[in-house]
């Protein structure tokens, strides 16, 4: 594996705080490779603060942007809304496929109007694992002759990155075409429809996958050796160091940090890490280089300095970066006065795999907006009873809606079968969860990563009159009824079914689920009754605790009165606190647009080796195994 990364250049890589921008289309740039910004506001620097030379003196961090991947699949399973693609470069690439699955009929089954060529897009993520799920977006090309792909099944099929052939063969003279690289994932599964921007139309003929993609290779982190510092000597070093920060466990597990050649050392994620793969980053840089000698000097003045909140958040990192001989220091600051100081421990405690900061993690999740992302997904990252019974908790609490649903997606996270977040799932298409009986009312909706409604508090139930139409359903209710009629019309010619529903929200996302409604029916649903005003309780799209600024906290009001002295330490650290753990990662933008795809795709030219075999050598991202 990665046979071809001993030709890496250093300006092919990136630092994880300054990722590259996409494009959206699906290109691989090229990248360059930055310092990460420093951890702490210091007027001396590290190195001399502290006389100990680590893994970020002697790298930088690469590979870590989304790699862009595309292909062509079929979407089968509509009625009548398909129709047979052109008769182009996609059309070519996708019989190909088609032949090699052993399929004949081509002509007969591209040419039904209950299937459609569709381009299919998606983005692996840095740091991603074989066998992790992706969302994957799904558009008709512009040329179609489909009009719509609601109730549609994506049918199997691979996602390739492409590149420039100019980027992978440098003597390459001929014209500016893509090349179909490695198979990086599959896709398949049910679209919901309706989500994308655009006019009706435009939305009808595109969808997405939430979790529709399955990664079929590894893509790890990269540790970019420094000019000065290339040689097999020091990338062993590097990768011993960290190996022995993170020990792979039982035998034979593979080790976490593997020094690839004189240039490189790839780094995979620990399970504890997986919510929070910046932090990782940040922790793995502050690994110390050298030998024991200097470490009981080092580790006293990082005790010093923890308990000083102008340096408590690099001080407690670096701590971290020791492994578990740090952990006495970490717990006796849990009784620290400041409660910048309490959580910083707090939280290098919980990744070094102990349950005594948990407590003081759930407080600063409470009373802190601006830690309240770090302290959830430090729970979520920590099998521990401590830490499931503390989220149950911050779900049940009445403050904000950010705390209870930040709250709900960590145990949920961290155990789906836990009671006080278990659901159902509706029509093979969404999750309905009633959480928190007894806290306020309030109905979530997440409109990224998984479809799913979450009902806060006592049953919602609905005010009347109201007439919502949303597709083909229709939910109607006239003054004091008990109850309304949900009806389903057909837009085919098929006949209109109707049913009673009680006016609890549970009850009428249950009847519409049972009658065919998919999440956009749902959401469009719920989202007209918010709107007249039949929804007794706030309606939120996914309301996330996130890393916000000074700036915003103090627009929104969020630093609350009195509390400014208190808190004062927290927000001189914003700059240092780090980026959004990943668990909390907002909806995604769109890929690409489908001319752009389409652009990408018709260009795209698949070179053969010597056996006859696809296949091109990228350059900049891992071959699958």
């Amino acid at each position: 594996m990665n046979r071809y990364l001993a030709k890496f250049g250093r300006r092919e890589f990136l630092a994880f705080a300054l990722p590259c921008a996409l494009s959206g289309a699906l290109v691989l740039t090229g990248c360059q490779t930055t310092s990460l910004p420093r951890l702490q506001k210091e007027e001396e620097t590290e190195k001399e603060r502290y006389g100990v030379r680590t893994v970020g003196d002697f790298t930088t961090v690469g590979n870590a942007q989304p790699v862009p991947i595309g292909g062509i699949g079929l979407v089968v399973g509509l009625e009548g809304t398909g129709g047979e693609p052109s008769n182009d470069a996609n059309r070519t690439l996708l019989e190909d496929d088609l032949r090699k699955e052993g399929i004949k009929n081509l002509k007969e089954v591209l040419g039904s109007n209950n299937i459609a060529m569709v381009l299919v897009s998606a983005q692996v993520p840095p740091g991603a694992r074989r066998g992790d799920t992706i969302d994957v977006e799904v558009q008709m090309p512009p040329r179609s002759k489909g009009s719509s792909l609601k109730g549609g099944v994506l049918r199997a099929c691979k996602l390739f990155n492409y590149d420039f052939a100019k980027n992978l063969l440098p003597d390459y003279n001929g014209q500016k075409s893509m090349l179909r690289g490695h198979d990086f994932a599959r896709a398949e599964g049910p679209l919901l429809v309706g989500f994308n921007p655009g006019d009706d139309d435009t939305r009808q003929r595109s969808g997405r996958i939430w979790s529709g993609g399955k990664v079929m290779t590894d893509l790890p982190f990269t540790l970019m050796l420094n000019p000065d510092q290339q040689s097999a000597r020091i990338a062993s070093q590097v990768a011993d160091r960290i190996n022995e920060l993170y020990p792979s466990g039982a035998p034979g597990t593979p080790t976490l940090a593997k020094a690839q050649n004189t240039q490189a050392v790839l780094l995979q994620v620990p399970p504890q890490y997986k919510l929070n793969m910046p932090r990782y980053l940040r922790v793995v840089r502050l690994v110390p280089m050298g030998e024991s000698g200097d470490r009981a000097r080092y580790a006293k003045k990082l005790g010093e300095d923890l308990i000083n909140p102008s340096r408590t958040v690099t001080a407690a990192l670096r701590l971290e970066a020791l492994g578990g001989e740090s952990s006495n220091v970490l717990k006796r600051a849990l009784k620290h006065e400041n409660p910048l100081v309490r959580f910083c421990a707090a939280e290098s405690l919980c990744y070094l795999g102990s349950p005594a900061g948990a407590e003081e993690l759930a407080k600063a999740a409470l009373d802190q907006p601006m830690l309240r992302s770090y302290a959830l997904a430090a729970l979520a990252s920590m099998d521990e009873g401590i830490s499931q019974i503390k989220l149950r908790e911050l779900l049940f609490s009445d403050k904000d809606d950010e705390l209870r649903y930040g709250a709900f997606r960590a145990l949920r996270t961290l155990d789906e079968n836990n009671d006080a977040v278990s659901g159902e799932q509706l029509n093979d298409a969404f999750w309905l969860h009633e959480v928190a009986p007894e806290s306020r009312g309030l109905v979530h909706i997440c409109t990224a990563k998984r479809a799913e409604i979450v009902l806060f508090g006592k049953k919602v139930k609905l005010r009347t009159p109201f007439t919502v139409l949303t597709g083909e359903f229709t939910i109607t209710s006239a003054d004091n009824d008990d109850q309304c009629t949900i009806s389903r019309i057909a837009s085919r010619g098929g006949e209109t079914t109707r049913k009673s529903s009680g006016l609890g929200l549970d009850e009428v996302v249950r009847t519409l689920a049972t009658m065919g409604a998919l999440y956009p029916d749902v959401l469009d649903a719920i989202e007209q009754l918010d709107r007249c005003k039949a929804i007794p309780v706030p309606v939120r799209h996914d309301a996330l605790p996130r890393a916000v600024s000074v700036q915003e906290l103090v627009r929104a009001g969020r630093v609350e009165p009195g509390r400014e002295a208190q808190d004062e330490s927290v927000i001189q650290a914003a700059d240092d606190l780090g980026a959004t753990p990943n668990l909390y990662a907002g909806p995604s933008k769109k890929f690409g647009s489908s001319s752009t795809i389409e652009r990408l795709l018709k260009t795209a030219k698949t070179p053969k080796d010597e056996d006859g075999t696809a296949s091109v050598p990228s350059k900049r991202v891992p071959k699958p195994d």
